[in-house]
């Protein structure tokens, strides 16, 4: 994805320069979203920010040894994950079921030319189903869709299995298909329904 991969790329050039200015165009790839991650398990806007930013404190003060990181945004994550439940409760391991929906926000879905499986009169009603989704489902939709990361990774960064991912997403694609009266029977309407509901 986009997003990804330009976040890679402004790890990988501060990695190389380890200045303030690639720093800091590292920091703004990866904030918002990271706050917002933590933000569904501390339930604080601030708290979360606060967070955040202790996790790039710390990679700026190790960055001579930023080369032992090979996977950056499993690495943020992790951290952030990590840090946020240590605020919460010392020592605490982080549970899949920790996740909350409070601010679990989802980017909405448009209509476009390359969709037909929806008619677009119903892409309102699409996104209030998946605004209502349970937050697990909705946290795992905004990892993959939004911040860029596959199966593999969101299993990690939530401790779960990729057959966890999957049901979650399984789940999900019942819930929206039932609204929307889509024949899931077809595997063409599921294959279709799943790559719009996972692509920005």
């Amino acid at each position: 994805m986009v997003i990804e991969s330009k976040g890679r790329h402004k790890f990988e050039k501060f990695k190389t320069e380890l200045s303030q200015e690639s720093f800091a165009t590292f920091f703004d790839a990866y904030f918002l979203r990271l706050s917002q991650f933590a933000c569904s398990i501390v339930k604080s806007n601030l708290l979360a920010e606060e967070i955040v930013l202790d996790v790039f404190l710390k990679l700026w003060e190790s960055r001579s040894d930023l080369t032992k990181i090979k996977n950056i945004e499993p690495y943020l994550y992790i951290s952030t994950r990590n840090k946020a439940i240590s605020t919460l409760r010392k020592e605490t391991k982080f549970h899949f079921d920790l996740i909350e929906d409070s601010e679990i926000k989802l980017t909405d879905y448009k209509p476009s030319a390359e969709v037909d499986l929806i008619e677009h009169e119903l892409f309102d009603t699409l996104n209030k189903t998946v605004a209502n989704l349970p937050p697990k489902c909705k946290i795992i939709f905004k990892l993959i869709r939004e911040d860029g990361l596959n199966r593999q990774e969101v299993a990690e960064i939530l401790n779960i299995s990729v057959k966890t991912v999957d049901n979650q997403l399984a789940i999900a694609i019942r819930k929206i298909a039932t609204v929307l009266n889509i024949d899931l029977s077809n595997p063409q309407n599921t294959r279709k329904l799943k790559t719009l509901l996972l692509s920005l």
